[in-house]
């Protein structure tokens, strides 16, 4: 298999893009971590990928979400494993409602340690495990990364903002040999979605995402950081 006897870890892969994610790469045989602070994620993620018959799923208890949980997830990984050779961070969430002239500041400050201090927990936490020549990180973001989107305008902002940190990353690491990947995303047929009956035909599976990962760390020849799978083509 592809990634046969490879180390994954997925932060935000008990999520609704995530797990697809997880699926993909543990249907590749990969070895992926899932750190998470809600437990319940982890359960619904194992029994999600029960059915895969490769690959090993290692749930983990903690997160990015503070300095010191990254580091309680950088000493575990260290640990754990001599290196990673693939990373991706899939975390953030979706709020909306107000404009920016009326935006609550203590929303806006909840925005901002979600959608763009935890990606940088992220990067601190698992670049530097990355096997220095044939590593992979990849950043999952969204649409809103390149337009306005009122009364989501921090989302929006942040999102952007990622965009600009992952292509910073890349740079930064670029004589390493580690490739740095943005996949930015448009609405994506998500298990809650698809539940709640929405979901367009041209919309990808997050599996889907996971399936492109598996083939950009197969081809591992980084020709561009920023990967566009907004809609199906036709």
């Amino acid at each position: 298999m592809i990634l046969d006897q490879k180390i994954a870890v997925v932060a935000g892969g008990a999520g609704g893009v995530g797990e697809g994610i997880v699926r993909a790469l543990l249907k590749n045989g990969a070895t992926v971590v899932v750190p998470s602070r809600t437990k319940y994620k982890l359960d619904r993620l194992k029994e999600y990928t029960a059915d895969i018959p490769s690959g090993t799923l290692i749930t983990v208890s903690g997160g990015v979400n503070t300095e010191e949980n990254r580091v309680e997830l950088s000493n575990y990984l260290h640990k754990e494993f001599k290196h990673l050779d693939l990373a991706v961070a899939s975390l953030g969430g979706w709020r909306q409602g107000y404009p920016l002239y009326s935006y609550p500041l203590d929303e806006w400050n909840r925005i901002i340690a979600d959608n763009l201090t935890s990606h940088l927990l992220a990067i601190k936490a698992l670049v530097p495990m990355l096997h220095p020549r044939t590593g992979s990180y990849f950043h999952i973001n969204g649409f809103s990364a390149d337009e306005a989107y009122p009364m989501a305008g921090p989302v929006a902002m942040m999102a952007a903002a990622q965009k600009s940190m992952i292509q910073t990353l890349a740079k930064e690491v670029d004589k390493t040999g580690i490739n740095v990947f943005e996949l930015i995303l448009g609405p994506m047929k998500t298990r809650d979605r698809l539940k709640h009956g929405h979901g367009q035909p041209d919309w990808y599976f997050p599996e889907e995402i996971g399936d492109y990962i598996v083939h950009l760390v197969e081809a591992h020849l980084q020709e561009q950081v920023v990967h566009y799978l907004l809609r199906k083509p036709d």
